[in-house]
């Protein structure tokens, strides 16, 4: 059984339209204008000194260097667009439609600007590359155009926590593509999505608190009214064009244009806690603003450790349930603004998160349109509500990850590979609850399906799986159904399913707020507690449930222990041993768990004993996992918090289950 997409494939139209507008920009003002690096002098020297651009930079003189005037633009002799080999510009050209709405300038023209020079033949001129601008609503979007090049992408020498992500370093290539010169404003935001800008913002902050989805979202809608392939860049690209692409790496800075953090970055010691205007700190050299700090910019790849071989047009397709952010913010040290820095992020986003637009003829290899990426199905089928369609794999088809590989028969048999594997008929509850009958017992799962390609599942004895249905040849470890002799039928498997897991439409839909599943709560002087330095984390969470009702999943940093930020609170009830619910005010936080026993320790951070794990759903880091270990309060980073006197209001309101 084939499984029905309801998803949203919107497809987006492909134009590379290379444009070019010159003027002599006197101000960074992006409301209804652009900012126009493409005049940006700070590109212009005299071709016998070879000085660099004047280090005196500010946004006041609009980023003009004091030693270089603008004396002409001219035509290029050649008639073929600026920045491109003659090869790619034939290949471009025969293959796209070129088009703008942002100016009447014609494909084949580029700009020579010229800037005084000490030298007697001549003054040098500067010939742009192929940046466009288009215009949507009276907004800009301008774009920079970023010649293909190789460079060494992450970090040997970094701090030891940072190496996890960043080494080791490779050589990567990659092709010509266009890069947005800052992040997308509240502004350019609004023109593309319909807002307002609220009284205390500014139209030319970066737009922030922004999901991976709305990112997605963003550039889908942005191509529809363009005719262009806007996206999110790849990791690759970011970091290059961070270095300040082909002519920028041989500079090695540390930070996107500079060493000096405060000459590129708007970070935690300089922004007084808050983003400011894109544009008011110094560009990197190729006219890029903010790549460094002001606010986290969501790239397309998962998070994935780096391997050291040599790359072209890399883009990581599958992770661990984490997509890749880069840049640092205006809260994050000076550490977080270089340009190898990578961090971990639910595509959920968090309030620092903002992102920049990237643009090319094509997508790079495996990347989905961003309309298709913004709308992932969670698919649709028809079959027996006890065995959700959704999970069924084809004969040449498997779930797999790096680790693990699950098949699920239509015939009502499923292999699942681990420690042991585990085989047998399986059936599923609610379509949450995953369950394969075994020789010696029933394997329970929790499960989520995110979209018709991706699953996250957890065993009851914490073996976490995010899972994309590939095809069966991909896998590592190999799982073949097994042939079960004397199968039960579905109805038979269901009568032996334990009272309390059984949950009918009705519960569902109107659950007992008072039931609480006992394995999950509280003992006396315990709590639930995650140590994310297991799983390469950079925090801490503890969960508790108090026998009372009350509940609070709060994360800690490793940096200082003592700070907490509460992730969800409230009151707390479960249903059918499956779905974890607090509610405070009316507000949801969602969770499905597995409770069970670790029977061997792992690392000082996974012991055995009892365990307590979820899948966050319609809440904290949608999809994402959690294992917990059953912990005796601590004062210091275990301890319990509590309400610490507050009585918060319980009021129900309308219960949400389905994802």
């Amino acid at each position: 059984m084939r499984i029905l997409s309801s998803g949203v494939y919107a497809a987006c139209c492909c134009a590379v339209g290379v444009l070019w507008s010159c003027s002599d920009s006197s101000s960074n003002d992006i409301s209804g204008s652009d900012i126009n690096i493409s005049s940006s002098t700070d590109y212009l020297w005299s071709s016998e000194s070879g000085n660099s651009p004047d280090k005196n930079y500010s946004a006041e003189n609009g980023g003009t260097n004091s030693s270089s005037s603008i004396t002409s633009v001219s035509e290029s002799s050649s008639g073929t667009s600026p920045g491109m080999s003659t090869d790619s510009r034939k290949s471009s050209s025969s293959n796209h439609t070129h088009r703008s709405s942002s100016s009447g300038s014609e494909l084949g023209k580029s700009s020579g600007i010229q800037a005084k020079s000490s030298s007697s033949e001549g003054p040098f001129v500067y010939t742009s590359p192929a940046n466009f601008a288009d215009t949507v609503n009276g907004v800009a979007f301008n774009m920079v155009y970023v010649a293909g090049g190789s460079y060494t992408r992450g970090c040997d020498n970094c701090a030891e926590q940072d190496k996890i992500y960043e080494s080791p370093s490779h050589k990567v290539t990659v092709s010509e593509y266009f890069i947005a010169n800052t992040e997308v404003t509240i502004a350019q935001w609004n023109a593309v999505m319909g807002g307002k800008k609220s009284a205390w913002e500014s139209d030319k902050a970066p737009k922030i608190g922004v999901s991976w989805f709305d990112a997605n979202n963003y550039a889908c809608k942005l191509g529809q009214k363009t005719g262009r392939q806007y996206r999110l860049l790849t990791d690759a690209e970011w970091e290059f064009a961070a270095r300040g692409g082909k002519d920028g790496i041989a500079d090695k800075f540390k930070f996107s244009g500079s060493n000096n953090v405060d000459d590129v970055a708007w970070y935690s010691e300089n922004s007084s806690g808050k983003s400011h205007d894109v544009a008011t700190k110094k560009p990197n050299k190729l006219g890029l603003y903010d790549m460094s700090g002001n606010s986290w910019e969501w790239v397309y790849d998962w998070l994935v450790a780096y391997t050291d071989a040599d790359k072209v047009n890399p883009v990581q397709l599958t992770g661990s349930g984490n997509k890749t952010r880069r840049g640092g913010s205006y809260g994050e040290p000076a550490e977080f603004a270089r340009v190898s820095r990578r961090a971990i992020r639910s595509r959920d986003g968090a309030a620092d998160m903002g992102f920049r637009l990237g643009m090319s003829a094509e997508l790079p290899p495996g990347m989905v349109s961003p309309c298709e990426a913004a709308n992932p199905s969670a698919a649709t089928c028809q079959g027996d509500k006890n065995r959700d369609c959704r999970l069924i794999t084809a004969a040449d088809e498997a779930w797999i990850s790096d680790d693990y590989t699950v098949v699920i028969g239509e015939n009502g048999v499923a292999a699942v590979s681990g420690f042991p594997n585990v085989s047998g008929q399986w059936y599923t509850l609610n379509n949450r609850s995953f369950n394969v009958v075994t020789k010696s017992g029933t394997k329970t799962y929790a499960y989520y399906v995110f979209s018709e390609d991706e699953l996250t599942m957890i065993s009851d004895d914490g073996i976490p799986y995010r899972l994309y249905r590939r095809a069966a040849s991909e896998a590592k470890n190999k799982v073949s159904l097994p042939t079960v002799s004397s199968p039960k039928t579905l109805q038979q498997l269901l009568a032996a399913v334990e009272p309390e897991r059984i949950v009918t439409d009705e519960q569902l839909a109107h659950p007992d707020t008072s039931v609480r599943d006992p394995r999950i709560a509280a003992a006396s002087g315990y709590t639930w507690f995650f140590d994310g330095r297991c799983c390469g984390g950079n925090h801490k969470y503890r969960f508790h449930l108090d026998k009372n009702g009350d509940a609070e999943f709060v994360v800690m940093d490793y940096d200082d222990t003592h700070h907490e930020n509460i992730l969800a609170k409230g009151r707390w009830f479960t249903v059918g041993n499956i779905g974890l619910h607090i509610v405070l005010n009316g507000k949801y936080f969602n969770y499905l768990y597995t409770a069970g026993e670790r029977t061997m320790s792992y690392s000082e951070y996974m012991p055995a004993g009892p365990i307590f794990c979820h899948i966050s759903f319609q809440s904290y880091e949608r999809g994402d996992f959690r294992i917990f270990n059953k912990t005796l309060f601590d004062d210091k980073i275990k301890r319990p918090r509590g309400f610490n006197g507050e009585n918060p209001v319980y009021e129900a309101g309308d219960y949400q289950w389905g994802s």
